[in-house]
Formats: structure tokens, C-alpha cells, sequence
């Protein structure tokens, strides 16, 4: 699974574990962005939105390797809708619950995600653009050797 980016493969790992969650009424699926965004008609609401966030946040952890976090950003997109609330809250706890403290070895390095929690429902979605986000962010801790 390892390739050319620690932050791409993180990013590919959260979209792995959030489809194997099956959560349903996503009728866009997941979806794996440069930028979360939406544009009216191409991808069917709602959906998940995976993309990288942020900077990464560096630190010395050992002599010969740096301790490198990378932000992925987790955002359900969807309308307007109240009537689907419950449900909407109900994907965001399950992909919080399933992401958070979990530590994956396969990408040839130690590696451990952390959720940073996020706006439940983002306002300035809701009231500008009239829609419905709610998103957080998943830090990928990784050591990486020194060059």
C-alpha cells in the first residue's frame, strides 16, 4: 500500500476504513478531493469528502527520523436537510469512533491516527451556500526516516 506520499497513503487508509463502515444513505459515497468542495451535480449528495488539510506539523522525535503529523479533512457534504439529521450525526460518530487512536503498520512506518474534533455543522455552509457540512480532522503521526 506504501507509495510515493506518507500523506496520500493516509489519505487512501481513511477512505479504506470509512467504506468499510457500509454507512447507508450516502448516496455520493466517498470521495477523495485536493479541496473539500461540492459542485452542484457531479457527485450526488450526500457524500464524504477525504482531502488533505492543513500544514503538517513537524517534530524531532529520534536522531535519525522526524516525527511528521499530516491533516486529512473528513467532511460529510450534503443539502439542507433536517429531516436526515439524526442520520447525518449518526455516519460522524461512527467515522470519529472508528478512526480515532487506531494505529495501522502497513505503511512501512509507525503510524497512528488521531481525530481532531471540528465544527459538528459548519455555519457558514449552512447559511451562505445553503448546505449541510460537518467535518474533522484525522492527524496522521508518522516517523519518518532522516535523508
Amino acid at each position: 500500500m506504501s507509495g510515493l506520499s506518507n500523506h496520500y497513503d493516509t489519505i487512501v487508509a481513511v477512505k479504506t476504513i470509512i467504506d468499510a463502515l457500509n454507512l447507508s444513505g450516502l448516496s455520493g459515497g466517498t470521495v477523495v478531493q485536493e479541496v473539500a468542495e461540492y459542485l452542484d451535480g457531479l457527485i450526488p449528495l450526500p457524500f464524504v469528502s477525504i482531502s488533505p488539510y492543513g500544514p503538517e506539523k513537524l517534530g524531532d522525535e529520534f536522531n535519525d527520523r522526524d516525527g511528521v503529523y499530516y491533516g486529512v479533512l473528513v467532511a460529510i457534504i450534503g443539502k439542507k436537510e433536517v429531516t436526515s439529521l439524526e442520520q447525518r450525526l449518526a455516519w460522524r460518530q461512527s467515522m470519529r469512533r472508528k478512526l480515532n487512536n487506531v494505529s495501522l503498520f502497513g505503511l512501512g512506518q509507525n503510524y497512528n491516527l488521531e481525530v481532531e474534533p471540528g465544527n459538528v455543522i459548519e455555519p457558514r455552509a449552512y447559511f451562505d451556500r445553503k448546505a449541510f457540512v460537518s467535518g474533522f480532522v484525522v492527524r496522521a503521526f508518522f516517523q519518518e526516516p532522516r535523508t
